[in-house]
């Protein structure tokens, strides 16, 4: 039996998770629900950039791979001083630090989430922390840093929005190799076919629920990419029956391969 998936993804970021499945001889289709774009206004993180370079900051908290390509294309190539630390929350977002920035995360913790670094993360008092973050992200690591009166400036770095609703995006990648793209008001009618969807955010969530007015296939499985994801399924009611044991490609791989109780194993590189 030849199974289907539907990565509600950009397919320019959902290109290793497509190969992953392709090993476990699931086809994949591809669609964006949401895209990031610049702030209209990015004459804040401009200047906290500037300050980034000029040593105002003890320490630099990354939440995200988009927040990190934000830094990165506002240094224009500049570097950030050896003495900041960095706090990541995942093994993504460090990958991203090292790919782009060319740094080391100095923290990561060992449960990859805004929860995880409240729990293990102990900034020293006196230290200036810069937060940049999406306009949709969690208030989780902020109130928390709020609370233990740190100094902490939190900017808006990028904004998360319906695809296609305008703006500048902030990743303008194409894919790498062919993939089947789904358009937005091709979903419903699809549904159908397809066993398996993979949702990768929970503003995907919310869009998705929007789009199908909360009906789905009865047959029909979900994979979230994490917690906060599968918690957004559970609030607009769609059933969740997996959550990736880590919110990469293979973790992605392996929650399909034992929902579907695949054989295979899978083994592409991580997606960046």
């Amino acid at each position: 039996m030849t199974y289907h998936a539907l990565i509600l993804r950009n397919p320019a970021r959902a290109e290793a998770t497509v190969q992953e499945f392709d090993q476990l001889g699931i086809t994949s289709w591809c669609a964006q629900l949401i895209e990031t774009i610049w702030p209209a206004d990015r004459r804040e993180i401009e200047v906290m950039t500037h300050q980034l370079v000029d040593g105002a900051y003890q320490w630099l908290v990354i939440t995200s791979v988009n927040t990190v390509r934000v830094i990165e294309q506002l240094l224009q190539g500049k570097e950030l001083p050896q003495d900041l630390r960095i706090a990541s929350v995942g093994h993504k977002s460090s990958e991203a630090i090292s790919r782009y920035l060319g740094r080391t995360a100095d923290f990561q913790p060992e449960l990859q989430s805004a929860a995880g670094m409240v729990e293990s993360w102990r900034p020293e008092r006196d230290a200036r922390i810069c937060y940049p973050h999406g306009d949709l992200s969690s208030s989780t690591l902020g109130d928390w840093l709020t609370n233990l009166r740190l100094n902490v400036d939190e900017f808006i770095a990028y904004q998360t929005v319906n695809a296609d609703s305008g703006g500048v995006a902030l990743d303008a990648r194409l894919p790498t190799q062919e993939i089947n793209v789904l358009q937005v008001h091709e979903i419903s009618e699809k549904l159908d076919s397809i066993d398996l969807v993979i949702f990768s955010a929970p503003s995907v969530v919310r869009r998705f629920a929007e789009l199908v007015s909360g009906s789905i296939p009865p047959t029909l499985r979900t994979i979230a990419i994490g917690q906060p994801t599968a918690s957004a399924l559970e609030r607009a009611l769609i059933p969740v029956n997996a959550v990736a044991g880590a919110p990469t490609p293979q973790g992605l791989a392996q929650a399909a391969k034992d929902l579907l109780q695949l054989p295979g194993r899978p083994g592409a590189e991580e997606e960046q």
